[in-house]
C-alpha cells in the first residue's frame, strides 16, 4: 500500500470520530482545498451507461415476472383473515 493510500485511509477513519456538527465545516474545507488546487475543474462526469450489460438481465421477461408477482400478491390479499 502506498503512502497516499494510507493517508487517505487515515483521514477517512478519522472522519468517523468527528462530531456531526463539525462535518459541514470539514466538507467546506475539503471543497476549498479542491477548488484551490483546481481539482474540481478537472472532474469529469462519470458515466454508468452499460454497467448492467452482460449481467443476465437481458434475458428477463419483466412482464411475465410482474404478472406472477401480482398473482402472488392478490392471492395473499384474498387469503388474509380480517
Amino acid at each position: 500500500m502506498n503512502t497516499q493510500h494510507l493517508k487517505q485511509l487515515e483521514i477517512m477513519s478519522n472522519l468517523f470520530l468527528v462530531p456531526n456538527d463539525k462535518l459541514d465545516e470539514i466538507n467546506n474545507f475539503i471543497e476549498y482545498l479542491l477548488f484551490k488546487t483546481k481539482a474540481v475543474a478537472e472532474k469529469k462526469p462519470l458515466s454508468i451507461r452499460g454497467i448492467w450489460k452482460g449481467k443476465g438481465f437481458e434475458n428477463s421477461d419483466i412482464e411475465t415476472e410482474l404478472a406472477i408477482l401480482r398473482k402472488e400478491i392478490q392471492h395473499s390479499i384474498d387469503n388474509k383473515k380480517i
